[in-house]
């Protein structure tokens, strides 16, 4: 909506201006700005671009009729995990070198998909799958592969608070197949399912 908004008055915002404006409505909206593939840092607005990686396929499901509460899985997550924090601004700093010269940041700057899947971590899983099922059984279904023993997924993982989850493949044919199988496993109508590749940018104009 920004940026179709900067378009249609003439505006002429940059993107760095339409990422501060975006940070003002939801953490998340500077991300979705810029897209590609980036490191968030702060409350998730403060969005460092680092080089994509080549390829990768993505199935992506998520119950019609379903939601997690974000602000409930956070603060649940304070509650149980609070000795985990790290506050000072020393620790802060530390915390945010290893996380752009950390090993996920190796792994996505040299295209290493393998490891990339291996390395998928989410700390809100582990509050959330305890307590919604559903999310956790198509976490397991997805993470199954085509296969039942995994051999063709790279990684499965909720995505943020949930309930959406997401697995990576290195094909088309494999994310098809593992939705197909997703489908049959749980055959549940309010269950949606989409594939689609990994984009290198953010928002994109397309005209009609």
């Amino acid at each position: 909506m920004l940026v179709g908004l900067d378009l249609l008055a003439g505006l002429g915002l940059t993107q760095s201006e339409l990422c501060e404006l975006g940070a003002e409505i939801g953490s998340d909206i500077p991300f979705c700005v810029m897209g590609g593939t980036a490191i968030a840092t702060g409350r998730g607005e403060q969005v460092v671009s680092i080089p994509s990686p080549q390829g990768l396929w993505v199935l992506l499901g998520k119950y019609r009729h379903f939601g997690v509460s974000t602000p409930w899985a956070y603060k649940t997550f304070r509650q149980q995990f609070s000795d985990h924090y790290v506050s000072d601004p020393v620790g802060l700093k530390q915390r945010r070198d290893r996380v752009h010269s950390g090993s996920m940041v190796e792994a996505i700057s040299h295209s290493d998909q393998a490891v990339i899947g291996q390395l998928l971590y989410n700390d809100l899983e582990r509050v959330v799958l305890p307590v919604h099922p559903p999310v956790a059984t198509l976490r397991t279904a997805m993470a199954a592969g085509t296969d039942g023993q995994g051999a063709d997924v790279l990684g499965a993982m909720m995505s943020g608070s949930g309930p959406t989850v997401f697995a990576l493949l290195e094909t088309e044919e494999q994310a098809l197949g593992l939705r197909d199988r997703v489908q049959a496993m749980l055959d549940d109508p309010d269950l949606d399912l989409w594939v689609t590749q990994c984009s290198p940018t953010g928002i994109t104009v397309i005209e009609a």
